[in-house]
């Protein structure tokens, strides 16, 4: 096998350290999600009859960035919009900002304040998530404590949804749950900050969701 490709486990081992892995399997789970949505290429070997995946060493810049912004965003392919769309990726980055600032520490994970500052600056400016690692802002990875389903934004979310109406929209947003999101926004004066691009938001997924519904119906009538 070429020295330069590594198994999904192998590249995290390098990436983020054995007990790492060994401590939080989930993380080979998300890994894979990444080569299941094109975010990483990949080759197939077949090995003793089973065909197994390696990823290049010049994708491990990629892989470590996305597993960094995984622990934020959950969804995997929120988080290849952050690395292909603009505009995605400038939101998030908004949100990563409100999150950062004056923070020490996230759900009980601790931060360094240099590194945090520096991640923001990175997601906002032309930085290439790519073919650089974003600086680690976490003293140790947020998957280790919350879990594979867990994120640093639900977390926090989740504390604040009860006081702030937006964030338990977001939430809603952010599990799929677009009609009660939709429900629930309208309620809000679109003229408040933030209210307007979040509806917009919404309303797309909303617009795809039907989209899709009418194409299968569309496959089940032929």
């Amino acid at each position: 096998m070429d020295s330069r490709f590594y198994s999904v486990p192998d590249a995290l081992k390098l990436l983020f350290g054995s007990d790492m892995l060994k401590d939080v399997p989930s993380l080979r789970t998300k890994a894979n999600s990444f080569l299941r949505n094109d975010l990483l290429t990949f080759k197939e070997d077949l090995i003793v009859h089973k065909k197994s995946k390696f990823i290049s060493e010049t994708e491990l810049d990629t892989l470590f960035n996305a597993m960094l912004l995984s622990s934020i965003f959950t969804n995997s392919k929120e988080v290849k919009a952050i690395f292909c769309e603009p505009a995605k990726r400038q939101q998030c980055a908004d949100i990563v900002k409100a999150m950062f600032t004056r923070q020490h520490s996230l759900a009980g994970i601790a931060l360094s304040s240099s590194k945090a500052t520096a991640f923001v600056s990175c997601l906002e400016g032309d930085f290439d998530l790519r073919s650089e690692r974003l600086p680690n802002p976490f003293k140790t990875l947020p998957q280790a404590t919350l879990g594979s389903n867990g994120s640093l934004l639900r977390v926090l979310l989740a504390q604040a949804a009860a006081l702030e109406p937006m964030d338990s929209i977001l939430m809603k947003y952010l599990d799929g749950e677009w009609l009660e999101a939709k429900a629930l926004i309208d309620q809000l004066d679109a003229n408040a900050s933030g209210v307007a691009e979040l509806k917009a938001e919404i309303d797309k997924k909303i617009h795809e969701a039907e989209e899709v519904d009418d194409l299968l119906d569309f496959m089940r009538g032929l």
